[in-house]
C-alpha cells in the first residue's frame, strides 16, 4: 500500500463539515456535492486518494459565531470514494464508505476553498474470546429492539450475522439506530468498543430513544452539502 492510502498514525486529512451528521466507519453515506468548495476537495481526492473526512459541525453559539467557519467536533470518520457520478453542470454525486475513526488534531492553513486538518488515526483493538458473547448479546437485542416495527433488513440481518469484530459491530448498529445527532457523535468519540456496547444497550431498552422511523432508513438516502 502506498503512503496516500496509509491509514495510519497522523494524517492530513480533507474535511468535509456537515451539521446534524454523524459518519461511522462500516457504513456507507451518499452525497450530493454541488458547492465550490466541495466540488474542489472532491476532484482533489479523486485525483489522489479518494478520503474525504466528515465531522460534524458544532451549532453556533452566539450571532457572531456566523462570521467564521463552523467549529467542529474533535471526532471524526475518514471515508473514501467508492463510487461516483459527475453531473453535466460539475456537480457530484457520491457514496463514502467509512474507513476509520479520526481524532482532529489541528487545523491547518491553506489555499483550498476547503478545510484541512491533521488528525489522528484511532485504531481499534482486536476482539477478545468474551466478545462473542458480547457482540451476540447486543445484536439479539438489536432484533429484539426493531421487531415492534417490523423488523431490520435482510441484508442487514445477514452482515450482523457474519464474523464481525466486536467494533464493526457497534459502529454499524451506532449508524442504523435513529439516534440523535448528539448521541451518535458520543458514540463515534468512543473509542473503546465495549463502551460503545454499553451506550447501545442503554438506547436499546429506551424505546423513546429511537422513535424516529424516517431514520431507519438502511441504506440512508443522499445528504446534501
Amino acid at each position: 500500500m502506498d503512503d496516500e492510502c496509509d491509514l495510519t498514525g497522523v494524517k492530513t486529512l480533507r474535511l468535509f463539515p456537515l451539521p446534524g451528521v454523524v459518519f461511522f466507519p462500516h457504513s456507507v453515506l451518499p452525497l450530493h456535492i454541488f458547492e465550490p468548495r466541495y466540488r474542489q476537495m472532491t476532484a482533489d481526492a479523486l485525483e489522489s486518494d479518494g478520503l474525504i473526512t466528515m465531522v460534524m459541525a458544532r451549532p453556533a453559539r452566539s450571532e457572531e459565531s456566523f462570521e467564521g467557519p463552523p467549529e467542529l467536533e474533535e471526532y471524526a470518520c475518514v471515508g473514501r470514494i467508492f463510487k461516483h457520478k459527475q453531473l453535466s453542470d460539475g456537480r457530484y454525486n457520491l457514496l463514502l464508505v467509512g474507513l476509520k475513526r479520526v481524532r482532529l488534531i489541528r487545523e491547518l492553513a491553506t489555499d483550498k476553498l476547503y478545510r484541512l486538518a491533521d488528525a489522528e488515526i484511532v485504531e481499534e483493538p482486536a476482539d477478545s474470546p468474551a466478545d462473542t458473547g458480547i457482540k451476540k448479546l447486543l445484536v439479539n437485542q438489536f432484533r429484539r429492539h426493531m421487531q415492534p416495527s417490523g423488523g431490520i433488513d435482510q441484508e442487514l440481518d445477514s452482515i450482523l450475522s457474519g464474523d464481525l469484530s466486536l467494533a464493526i459491530v457497534t459502529d454499524i448498529l451506532a449508524h442504523t439506530l435513529p439516534l440523535t445527532a448528539s448521541d451518535k457523535q458520543t458514540l463515534l468519540a468512543e473509542t473503546n468498543p465495549k463502551l460503545r456496547v454499553a451506550n447501545l444497550l442503554c438506547h436499546l431498552k429506551d424505546p423513546a430513544a429511537t422513535d424516529d422511523k424516517s431514520a431507519r432508513e438502511f441504506p440512508p438516502s443522499f445528504s446534501a452539502n
